[in-house]
């Protein structure tokens, strides 16, 4: 409705001129009739004077009167003006003229022409979807009303087939009915369609998650290699972590559970599922010294990286900045730390923990560690030609010391291959 008004309101700003159009020339026209006649009326008494006062012969007052009349019947253009203008009426025939029907049968194609073109690049697909979102949070309870929701989620998905977020909210009601692998193929289709790194992050763990499940709850090759793409957006995807602290915990890698969960603690709010993390980790620690092994006590290692970047270096201030701590013997496997930035933050002191381990293994699983700095063009942790890097040498972590080991980097190279 209020399109609508809007519509009409910007349609009155052409017609009403329009439509005015000629009663404003027909007053214009009567205003300089009068004023042309005031002026020979002035004029001609004018000459009557001279002639009195012989200024002027009767040839002359004759041939100024002749001329005085041409000047007048030039000025007026509409003799019945010049009688009585009151009784002047529009020409009904000019109405329909060009004049009056172009501007008015353009914006009728105008408006018609903008509901055409929004529809082919309009966002209602969007505003739909966002109606959806808040029906879904209503309907969490009712299996019915969600599976209505997915029916209408599928209608626009029919309708656009591109569209990242409604497959995504597809594949969100699909879990909430318990269909696993199609909320997995879901899922799979908005991360291809992602083109946020950070959201498309969160969608593949997501989707990890999903298939983690439809996979009867293992780690298989599939959803591994699901995770990896996440984690090459997003080292530290909230969702991934939790998968892998979860695993850890059914196959009592106590530890590895209590790595990942620490790491979820950091980055979660303050509520009821931080509550549950928690109690989680109080139980995982509880096994863990029950098995003999070293509880969450131990004092960990942790590395200070005062980081800092070349003045030659000039990219995106939203550029992503990866900052890792990696096995100093090159062993393969994912970083031991790492923490994720924007360049707009260089320069700055980088701390890396257990706290930002993103695998099995955290800073204190090693003796020494090198340190390495990305300047990402692509928004991936997977370095690539053109990327801007610096690396340190070889770290000696402490055994026991409360005080981080303190190391200056600055991002200068080139990544060539």
């Amino acid at each position: 409705m209020i399109c609508i008004l809007l519509l009409v309101l910007a349609f009155a700003f052409i017609a009403v001129p329009v439509l005015r159009q000629r009663v404003i020339s027909l007053n214009d026209r009567q205003q300089r009739a009068a004023a042309n006649l005031a002026i020979y009326q002035e004029r001609l008494e004018e000459l009557h004077t001279d002639l009195r006062e012989n200024l002027i012969d009767q040839a002359q007052f004759t041939a100024l009167k002749a001329e005085l009349s041409r000047s007048l019947l030039t000025d007026v253009e509409d003799q019945d003006l010049r009688v009585d203008p009151a009784v002047a009426e529009p020409d009904k025939k000019a109405l329909f003229s060009a004049a009056r029907l172009m501007p008015l049968l353009a914006s009728v194609f105008l408006l018609a022409a903008s509901f055409v073109l929004y529809d082919l690049w309009g966002a209602q697909n969007d505003l739909k979807l966002a109606g959806i979102v808040e029906r879904t949070a209503e309907a969490r309870d009712n299996p019915q009303a969600i599976a209505d929701l997915i029916y209408e989620i599928g209608d626009v998905v029919e309708d656009d087939r591109e569209n990242a977020w409604a497959w995504y909210l597809m594949a969100r009601n699909l879990v909430m009915l318990g269909q696993m692998p199609e909320a997995a193929s879901a899922f799979d289709r908005a991360a291809q369609l992602m083109e946020n790194p950070q959201d498309k992050a969160a969608v593949l763990g997501q989707y990890a998650q999903a298939q983690y499940v439809a996979s009867g709850q293992e780690l298989t090759e599939e959803v591994m290699g699901i995770i990896t793409q996440a984690q090459r957006l997003n080292p530290r995807e909230m969702t991934v972590l939790q998968l892998l602290g979860a695993d850890a915990y059914v196959n009592q890698d106590y530890q590895s559970a209590l790595t990942y969960w620490q790491q979820v603690l950091t980055m979660m709010p303050t509520g009821p599922d931080s509550q549950f993390i928690q109690q989680m980790m109080a139980d995982a620690e509880s096994r863990l010294e029950s098995q003999g092994g070293a509880g969450s006590d131990a004092v960990a290692p942790q590395v200070a990286v005062n980081l800092s970047v070349s003045q030659d270096i000039t990219v995106s201030a939203r550029t992503r900045v990866f900052v890792s701590a990696q096995q100093a013997d090159g062993t393969a496997g994912p970083p031991l730390a790492v923490k994720v930035l924007q360049f707009s933050d260089l320069p700055t002191v980088v701390t890396l923990s257990d706290a930002d381990a993103v695998g099995p293994f955290a800073l204190s699983s090693a003796e020494s560690v090198s340190i390495v700095a990305t300047i990402s063009l692509s928004g991936s942790a997977d370095v690539a030609r053109g990327d801007y890097q610096g690396r340190s040498g070889i770290i000696r972590l402490p055994d026991d010391s409360e005080e981080p080991v303190s190391v200056s980097l600055q991002i200068s190279d080139v990544v060539r291959e």
